[in-house]
């Protein structure tokens, strides 16, 4: 079967971010989540199964001087 993946990554300034109304931040939300009800895991059952079903948000401090948070420590699924 022929399937579209889609895989989206934004690396979005915290103040950026914090400035979206929150109405724009749910409504992507929501899509998202509405997405994710649609999509299957591929080759599901077999050796070479595929999390195809997942949706994450999170906190990146890769940035930060002396940093000791990692991204799996503020990771959410949406």
């Amino acid at each position: 079967m022929i399937m579209k993946r889609i895989n989206i990554q934004l690396a979005i300034p915290v103040e950026v971010f914090d400035s979206i109304p929150a109405t724009r931040k749910k409504a992507f939300r929501d899509a998202v989540r509405a997405m994710k009800k649609l999509a299957v895991k591929i080759n599901e059952g077999l050796d070479n199964e595929e999390m195809t079903v997942t949706a994450t948000i999170h906190d990146c401090h890769h940035g930060e001087i002396g940093n000791t948070i990692s991204c799996n420590d503020t990771l959410v699924e949406i």
